[in-house]
């Protein structure tokens, strides 16, 4: 994954709410900053630049998956993703992007209910 000198880039997250009523649709934006070399560019030098992708993205609820995805070559740098899902308690939702070389970003959000009369 894309590093800086403070370390690891965090993946951007955006969540519609993170108190929704019971049974909410909560959406969910996130993105994540990687090269997503495809192994096809080549450096000025004329040699390849060694495919690197992220390969998998993972989302679940409470350890319940949510999303599972399968990314190949034909998305693009930083990938961005928005996708949905109900509400049905409060718990830990858990987004994991692994890429091909192996290295894995994680982020969490926690999710309350918020109860109504």
């Amino acid at each position: 994954m894309s590093t800086t000198p403070a370390g690891p880039v965090k993946p951007r997250l955006w969540l519609s709410t993170r108190k929704p009523k019971k049974n909410e649709i909560v959406v969910v934006r996130a993105q994540v900053m990687h090269a997503m070399e495809t192994g096809l560019r080549k450096r000025s030098s004329g040699e390849l630049i060694p495919r690197r992708i992220i390969d998998r993205f993972d989302c679940s609820f409470n350890g319940t998956p949510v999303l599972s995805w399968r990314l190949d070559t034909a998305v693009s740098v930083n990938p961005y993703l928005e996708f949905r899902f109900r509400a049905t308690q409060a718990g830990e939702l858990k987004m994991t992007w692994s890429d091909e070389a192996g290295d894995r970003l994680e982020a969490t959000e926690a999710i309350e209910i918020i109860e109504t009369m």
